[in-house]
C-alpha cells in the first residue's frame, strides 16, 4: 500500500506521541519501586526508641551537625533556623551552623551609609516643603520605616497614658518590633501600589505575623493598622507634592474603602491630625542633628542583613532550654575557598562550596559523626535526624552518604505558571525517580544531604570552583572511595525560583556545572578506568544526550502544526476512533499534573494562598499551561551545551532568588 507524504508525516507524529506517552508512563513504575523499597519501609521512630537503642548497644546517641550556607537570605533564614531548632532529636546531640558571607555585611554597611545620607537630604527638603526631584526606592523605604516607627511609638505612649482609646487594642498589646514591621510592610505595600493594596496581599502579610489567625480575624485587625498607615501615606504624599493627587484618592477609596464624600473628608482630616505631630518630631530631629542616628536603627529593620537576623535568632534560641546550639560562622572576604584553606589578603569570589569549606574544619563539634546540609529556605522532615541516628546504630556497615528528596513546591502561590509546573515535576522526580537514578549514578544534591564526617574529611571537602559542587562531590566520593549515596525517604520542602529569569539562571548553572564535572572527571587520569568509563557513560546519557533528546522532542508538535497549516499532514490515514483515543491521552498528562498538586499540597506555604476559593482555583488553573511550559523545561540545559561549546558559559556562582516568607 502506497502512503503519501502527508500520511507518513501524521503516522510519524502518532508514533512519536505514543512513544513519549510510554516514557511518561514510567512515572508509575518509579512510584511503585520507590514506595515499595523506601517510603513504606520507614521505621516507626521516636526519640525514646532511638535513645534506648543506643543504650542497648552501649554507644552514645550520634552527634549530628547541620550546616546552612546563607548569603543574602534575610527574607527566609529566620524561619529556617527556628524550624531546624524544632527537629525531633535530642537537642544536646545536634547543632545548627549557619554560614554567612562577609561580603554581604560589607555591602550592607556601605549601603547603609549611602541610603541614610540620601534620606536625610530628602527629609531636609521635604519638611521645609521644597522637595523637587525623583525619589529613589531606598529613600522611600527608609522614610516609611521612620514614619512607621514614630507613629507607632507616639500612639503606644498615648495608649499607656491618659488616652488609651486612641490606639486600637491590637497595636497596644502586640510587641513593638512586630507591630512596627507589620505597619511598615503594610504602608510600603500600599505606596508601591499607588494607594491600592489587594486583599490577597493584606491576608498574606498578616498571616506572616499572626499565623494562627483566621481570615475573619484578619479583617477585624486590618483597620487597626490602617488607621496609622493612612496618616503616614498622607504625610509622605504631602512631602512629595502628591497629597491631592491619585495616591491619596486611591488610599481613601481602595485601601480605606471610604466611598462617601463625608467619610473621605473625615479620613483626610484625621490623617492630618495624626501626621502633623509626627512631622514636628522629624523637624526637631533635624534641628538637633539626631535624625541620622535614628535612621541607623530604622535601616536595620528596613534592610536587615542575613548576619543581623542570624545573630538575633541564635541569641534568642541559645537562651532557651531544650534547644540545640545555633552557631554563626562568617566567611572572610579573602578566604581562598579550600578545605583547611587560608586568607589571601584580597577578595575571592563567593560560592557555596567555599562557604562550607571554611565552616567545616572551623565550627563543627568534635563529636560530630555526620554532616547534614540544607539550603537557606529548607524545611526538613522533623524525624530526619532520628532516621539518620537509627541507621548509624543499626547498620552493620554504615551508609556514608544519604541523599533525600527536595520538594520544591513550598512557594507555589508566589510563582508563575512555568515555575509551578517545574516545581511539581521536580518534586515528583525526587519522590519517585531519584531512587532509580541511584542505581546507576552517584547523584548528590546540595540540600537534604548527609555525609559521614570521616568521608568528607578524607575527600578534602568541596571543590569550590565547580558550579554544582554537590554533584562533583558525589562523583568524587565514588571514584576515590567507592562510597555510593542511598536514598533518604524523608523530604525537605524547598522553593522554586518565582520568575522565568530566576528559573532559567538556576537551571543554566546546574547544566553548566554538570558539564564542568564531566570535564573534570575526563581530564583526571588518577581515577581507575573500571569506575571512570561507566560513570562518564551514565553522565553523558543523563546529561547532554537526554537534554538534546527532550529539547528536540519539544520541537515536534510545533513542527507538525506548521506542516498541518500548509496541508502537509493527512490524519485520515488513521481511523477516527483511534484518533479520539490519541487525543484523549492528552487528558492523562493534565490529570497527572493536578494529581501531583493535590499529592504535595501539604508542603505548600499556606500563608500565601488566595483568601477566596476562586482565587485558589485560578492559581491551580495555571497548571493548564503544561503544553506550553514543557517546551521551556530543557531550554536552560541545552543552553548550557551551546554556551559551553562557544566558551560563553557562566563561570560565576549565582544565588537562587527566594520568595519572602
Amino acid at each position: 500500500m502506497y502512503l503519501s507524504g502527508p500520511e507518513l508525516v501524521y503516522l510519524f507524529a502518532v508514533a512519536m506521541y505514543l512513544f513519549f506517552f510510554l516514557l511518561f508512563a514510567r512515572f508509575f513504575f518509579w512510584k511503585k519501586y520507590s514506595e515499595g523499597r523506601f517510603w513504606r519501609k520507614r521505621p516507626e521512630l521516636s526519640l525514646a526508641k532511638v535513645q534506648e537503642l543506643a543504650r542497648q548497644r552501649q554507644e552514645p546517641l550520634p552527634f549530628l551537625s547541620i550546616l546552612v550556607p546563607a548569603r543574602n537570605e534575610a527574607e527566609v533564614i529566620e524561619k529556617t533556623i527556628r524550624h531546624m531548632a524544632e527537629l525531633s532529636y535530642d537537642p544536646q546531640r545536634f547543632e545548627v551552623i549557619v554560614v554567612t558571607d562577609a561580603k554581604e555585611r560589607m555591602q550592607n554597611a556601605n549601603d547603609q551609609n549611602n541610603f541614610i545620607l540620601d534620606t536625610v537630604q530628602f527629609l531636609e527638603h521635604a519638611v521645609n516643603g521644597n522637595w523637587r526631584g525623583q525619589l529613589r526606592p531606598h529613600v522611600q523605604e527608609l522614610t516609611v520605616g521612620l514614619l512607621a516607627d514614630l507613629c507607632l511609638a507616639e500612639y503606644k505612649d498615648q495608649a499607656c497614658s491618659a488616652e488609651p482609646w486612641l490606639l486600637p487594642p491590637t497595636l497596644a498589646d502586640e510587641p513593638f518590633g512586630q507591630s512596627r514591621l507589620l505597619l511598615y510592610e503594610l504602608t510600603s505595600g500600599i505606596l508601591k501600589g499607588n494607594g491600592k493594596i489587594s486583599l490577597q496581599r493584606v491576608y498574606r502579610l498578616f498571616r506572616r505575623y499572626y499565623p494562627e489567625l483566621k481570615d475573619q480575624e484578619i479583617e477585624r485587625i486590618y483597620p487597626n493598622y490602617l488607621c496609622l498607615a493612612v496618616p503616614i501615606i498622607q504625610l509622605f504624599a504631602s512631602w512629595t507634592g502628591n497629597d491631592h493627587g491619585a495616591l491619596m484618592q486611591n488610599v481613601v477609596l481602595y485601601s480605606a474603602r471610604a466611598n462617601h464624600r463625608i467619610t473621605q473628608e473625615i479620613v483626610y482630616r484625621l490623617a492630618k491630625m495624626v501626621g502633623d505631630p509626627v512631622q514636628q518630631i522629624i523637624a526637631d530631629m533635624l534641628a538637633t542633628a539626631s535624625l541620622r542616628e535614628s535612621l541607623v536603627e530604622i535601616y536595620q529593620f528596613c534592610f536587615p542583613s542575613t548576619q543581623q537576623i542570624v545573630e538575633q535568632v541564635s541569641t534568642e534560641l541559645n537562651a532557651e532550654p531544650n534547644k540545640p546550639l545555633i552557631k554563626h560562622v562568617e566567611v572572610p572576604d579573602d578566604f581562598d575557598g579550600k578545605f583547611n584553606g587560608q586568607c589571601l589578603g584580597h577578595s575571592v569570589p563567593s560560592t557555596k562550596g567555599r562557604a562550607l569549606n571554611y565552616a567545616l574544619p572551623l565550627a563543627v563539634d568534635e563529636r560530630t559523626v555526620m554532616y547534614g546540609f540544607y539550603d537557606a529556605e529548607s524545611r526538613p522532615d522533623p524525624n530526619v535526624l532520628l532516621y539518620i541516628a537509627y541507621r548509624r546504630l543499626t547498620d552493620a556497615e554504615p551508609v556514608r552518604i544519604f541523599q533525600g528528596p527536595a520538594f520544591q513546591v513550598r512557594n507555589f502561590y508566589d510563582i508563575g505558571p512555568l515555575s509551578k509546573l517545574a516545581g511539581l515535576y521536580q518534586t515528583v522526580s525526587h519522590d519517585w525517580y531519584l531512587p532509580i537514578m541511584f542505581r546507576r549514578l552517584p547523584f548528590v544534591g546540595g540540600t537534604n544531604l548527609y555525609i559521614e564526617r570521616q568521608l568528607l574529611d578524607e575527600l578534602g571537602g568541596y571543590d569550590s570552583s565547580i558550579l554544582t559542587e554537590d554533584l562533583e562531590l558525589g562523583t568524587r566520593a565514588y571514584l576515590q572511595t567507592g562510597a555510593w549515596p542511598e536514598y533518604l525517604p524523608y523530604p525537605s520542602s524547598e522553593q522554586t525560583p518565582a520568575t522565568v529569569k530566576g528559573f532559567y539562571r538556576q537551571r543554566l548553572r546546574w547544566g553548566t556545572g554538570f558539564l564542568q564535572v564531566m570535564d573534570k572527571i575526563s581530564q583526571d587520569e588518577t581515577y581507575p578506568r573500571e569506575k571512570k568509563r561507566p560513570l562518564m557513560r551514565e553522565l553523558m546519557i543523563k546529561g547532554p544526550v537526554e537534554w538534546s533528546f527532550f529539547q528536540c522532542a519539544t520541537l515536534i508538535p510545533p513542527l507538525i502544526m506548521i506542516l498541518w497549516l500548509f496541508g502537509q499532514v493527512d490524519a485520515e490515514v488513521v481511523p477516527n476512533g483511534i484518533r479520539h483515543v490519541i487525543n484523549a491521552l492528552s487528558l492523562v498528562y493534565i490529570s497527572f499534573t493536578f494529581y501531583a498538586f493535590f499529592r504535595y499540597r501539604k508542603h505548600l506555604d499556606l500563608a500565601a494562598r488566595p483568601h477566596t476559593w476562586h482565587g485558589r482555583c485560578a492559581a491551580v488553573a495555571q497548571l493548564l499551561f503544561l503544553p506550553l511550559a514543557s517546551f521551556f523545561f530543557p531550554v536552560p540545559f541545552t543552553s548550557a551545551l551551546v554556551l559551553k561549546s562557544v566558551n560563553k558559559h557562566p563561570t560565576a556562582w549565582t544565588k537562587t532568588p527566594r520568595s519572602k516568607e
